[in-house]
């Protein structure tokens, strides 16, 4: 069931509204490469890891590049790392993580994998859609989105549920490039709309919180 409605419709206008400075975005993209890249050259986490999503009892194994994505997984990597000298232990590293379904963590992990297809085995080639700030229009017609990463987020957002999850799931691991293609394609549907419409425009995404807020 969808939770924190509210909280994602507020994250998406205020994601997408212009920064004081004037900045396209508050992430800072080459960071975030930089960090990437130095973690899967690191051996703070294994060559394999093991994610384990809130709705299964089967866990998805990713290899080291693919779960440097997400911060979360970094911070409990290095956390595990400190308390623990055992070499065979640190050779398996099984991550849970209580607020992804096993249907986001899958996504997170495609968005993942075509980046790091792209990148080369290096990944010198590395690279993530900018979101400018205001968001002015559909993704597909921003120049900064690439043309994969547009119709990935459309395709999601045929099915409103799994967009809000996937926000949810992406907001707990800290994968902040997937989060702003989410609160862009959040926003994409609330431009220009009046608070009546937005409600016309999700109604049984509203309805599902009024019944959640009454239980």
């Amino acid at each position: 069931m969808l939770k924190g409605l509210p909280l994602l419709l507020g994250l998406a206008a205020a994601a997408r509204s212009p920064s004081p400075s004037g900045a396209p975005s508050p992430i800072d993209y080459e960071k975030e490469i930089a960090d990437i890249v130095a973690c899967a050259g690191s051996k703070v986490l294994p060559a394999q890891v093991t994610l384990l999503p809130s709705d299964s009892d089967e866990g998805i194994t990713v290899s080291r590049s693919v779960a440097c994505f997400m911060r979360l997984v970094q911070s409990v990597a290095e956390e595990d790392d400190s308390d623990n000298e055992d070499d065979e232990q640190q050779e398996k590293l099984e991550i849970p993580l209580a607020k992804v379904d096993a249907e986001s963590l899958a996504l997170i992990v495609e968005f993942a994998e075509k980046k790091l297809a792209a990148a080369g085995p290096e990944l010198d080639g590395l690279k993530f859609s900018e979101v400018p700030r205001p968001l002015s229009g559909p993704l597909s017609e921003t120049e900064s989105i690439s043309e994969e990463d547009a119709t990935f987020m459309d395709e999601i957002a045929n099915d409103l549920d799994k967009l809000f999850r996937l926000t949810n799931a992406v907001n707990f691991v800290d994968c902040p490039p997937l989060l702003e293609l989410c609160t862009a394609r959040i926003a994409q549907m609330l431009i220009g709309k009046t608070p009546k419409e937005i409600r016309e425009i999700f109604p049984e995404v509203f309805k599902k919180e009024a019944e959640a807020a009454e239980e």
